[in-house]
């Protein structure tokens, strides 16, 4: 991968960073907001069911986040790109799917047929 790659791909992984740390914050402000408006048993449970999809939607953003800055350690050794199951080339159209992707499609495919189904 060429250095203007490298550095598209830095940047659109620094643009995704920013925007779940700044839903982050938001959902900060949200939660104290909402917090001191509460003011009957209705609102209480509607609150409710909001925090746990805001909750379940904060953590799946913390998991991108994690990968995120797995991906751009890969760009600064230089390794970001390469499959991590075969060693070749992650091609550009996967990468611009999936920019934090470390398998590529083969690979991938082959990762899925042998996980065991759930019940």
């Amino acid at each position: 991968m060429n250095t203007a790659d490298l550095n598209f791909f830095k940047t659109f992984l620094l643009e995704q960073k920013s925007s779940i740390l700044n839903k982050t914050n938001e959902f900060r402000s949200q939660d104290l907001s909402a917090r001191e408006s509460i003011s009957d048993e209705a609102e209480v449970a509607s609150r409710d069911l909001s925090m746990n999809l805001s909750i379940h939607l904060h953590e799946r953003d913390r998991h991108a986040l994690y990968q995120i800055e797995r991906a751009l350690g890969k760009i600064h050794n230089k390794t970001y790109g390469q499959c991590e199951g075969c060693g070749e080339d992650i091609s550009a159209k996967r990468l611009m799917a999936r920019p934090f992707t470390d398998l590529c499609v083969s690979c991938m495919e082959e990762h899925e047929d042998t996980r065991p189904f759930l019940n």
